[in-house]
């Protein structure tokens, strides 16, 4: 009974991963909804698994104390947010910088400058706390760890080739039932290209992975090279540049990160080069013959930088605007889900389009949290970090062995690519996109884990 309903458990968890970016990213109320109610259901499900066993097993790590820290600051912000009244005599009192650009300078930066935005920010930060506790406990064993790869393929594979029959169709409706605005920059089930891509990124390295680090057997690699192919393919004609620029990125640190790995264990990591450049050179003729000029038409905008920069709708110019409402509120920041109400008060457009993201994770925490966000980012990589030395430091070499190494540098990989991507773009900001991540770092905090013990094991053997 108890194993039964803990691979119900399992299976509820991979079901939320899969279906998450199919709920056009997980941004919207609904899917939130449907989220949580799965979340407590397996959550139920866990409570009886616990009841039965006359036991609750938790192995909290230094992510739950970085998310629970974010979920701290932001309840300390709604208690420290401004009543109406005081909204409202703070609107009156809006200074004008000396630049005269305008931008307004809040008197009251005490608290969250949008209560309800931050509550829903509380609720959806709770149900990704709730999913990676979840997959922390549950990812353990070999047989479970390949189960969870075969479906992410699986969801790779599938998001990669709608959103590749969707472009090339020209239907102006996302998964051919919900209209859009600008069916143009859509990707599969994702509303903007960048974050269709900045999801199949944190796919695409591991079945290079594998290949690389040779996780599984030859006769497999046909199927890691063509899985590969297919999201690295997938990825180039999303149109995101950002995407592409990650993708060439995760290419170039795969071997890299695997030789350093090797450093001293006189293994010749020659090959690794190549496969990695027979599988680059894969998806660049994979992307002339499905077709290039998406991928043309976007890099030719760049001609336009001279425009381009005094477009207030433009990255760069979304940053200064960020950088001062940072300035602004450095201690406690604008509030958890505060930022597009907050960026009104910095908007250069005149009023011409709402600006939800501030196109850089980094920035968009910092202006939320405030010095807070600082502390809990450091505290994040610093974790994670942790995590991967652990997980790459393995050296057995039997084959689950070096599959479990394998993944590892997959998920190391991905981390990395998306570390890059959200210096100029929010993919975070998307659930589906902070789920997968969260994911995967679960995972690699079990390889890690196991490793461990493993070490241990053999010290009390010796």
């Amino acid at each position: 009974m108890i194993r039964t309903l803990e691979r119900l458990i399992f299976v509820g968890l991979l079901a939320a991963v899969f279906l998450a970016p199919w709920m056009f990213g997980a941004v919207e109320p609904w899917a939130i909804h449907a989220l949580t109610a799965v979340l407590l259901v397996l959550l139920l499900l866990w409570g009886v698994k616990a009841v039965l066993e006359r036991a609750l097993r938790i192995h909290p790590t230094a992510i739950h104390g970085v998310l629970l820290g974010a979920l701290l600051v932001a309840a300390i912000q709604i208690a420290r947010a401004p009543s109406p009244t005081s909204e409202v005599r703070s609107a009156a009192s809006v200074v004008v910088d000396a630049s005269g650009t305008g931008s307004a300078l809040v008197a009251s930066a005490r608290g969250s400058q949008d209560p309800p935005g931050t509550r829903r920010a509380m609720w959806r930060l709770a149900l990704l706390i709730g999913y990676f506790g979840l997959a922390r406990e549950l990812l353990r064993g070999t047989r479970r760890l390949a189960g969870a790869f075969v479906v992410l393929m699986l969801l790779g594979v599938l998001l990669s080739l709608v959103g590749l029959i969707q472009k090339f169709s020209g239907t102006g409706r996302l998964l051919w039932i919900r209209e859009v605005d600008a069916a143009e920059i859509a990707f599969g089930p994702f509303v903007n290209r960048n974050h269709a891509a900045g999801f199949l990124e944190l796919l695409f390295p591991l079945p290079v992975a594998l290949i690389l680090a040779q996780g599984v057997s030859r006769e497999r690699w046909g199927l890691c090279g063509v899985l590969a192919f297919v999201l690295g393919t997938a990825i180039a004609l999303t149109g995101s540049r950002g995407g592409v620029l990650v993708l060439g990125a995760e290419l170039l640190a795969l071997p890299l990160l695997w030789r350093a790995m090797n450093a001293g264990s006189g293994r010749d990591v020659r090959s690794g080069a190549i496969l990695t450049a027979t599988v680059g050179a894969g998806i660049v003729l994979g992307v002339l013959w499905i077709g290039a000029e998406p991928i043309a038409s976007r890099w030719r905008t760049i001609e336009g930088v001279s425009a381009a920069l005094s477009d207030p709708l433009n990255r760069p110019m979304i940053w200064r605007a960020t950088w001062d409402m940072i300035r602004d509120h450095f201690w406690w920041g604008v509030g958890l889900g505060a930022y597009p109400v907050a960026y009104t008060r910095y908007d250069r457009s005149a009023g011409l389009s709402r600006v939800e993201h501030a196109h850089n994770d980094y920035l968009h925490l910092v202006a939320e949290l405030g010095v807070w966000g600082i502390a809990l980012l450091l505290g994040f990589v610093i974790a994670v970090w942790r995590a991967i030395r652990r997980a790459l430091h393995r050296t057995e070499h039997r084959l689950a062995a070096r599959w479990e190494r394998a993944l590892a540098l997959g998920v190391t990989v991905a981390l990395i690519g998306m570390g890059i991507h959200s210096a100029f773009e929010s993919n975070l900001q998307v659930t589906a996109n902070a789920l997968l991540l969260l994911f995967l770092i679960a995972l690699l905090e079990n390889l890690g884990a196991r490793g461990a013990d493993r070490r241990l094991i053999e010290e009390r053997r010796i």
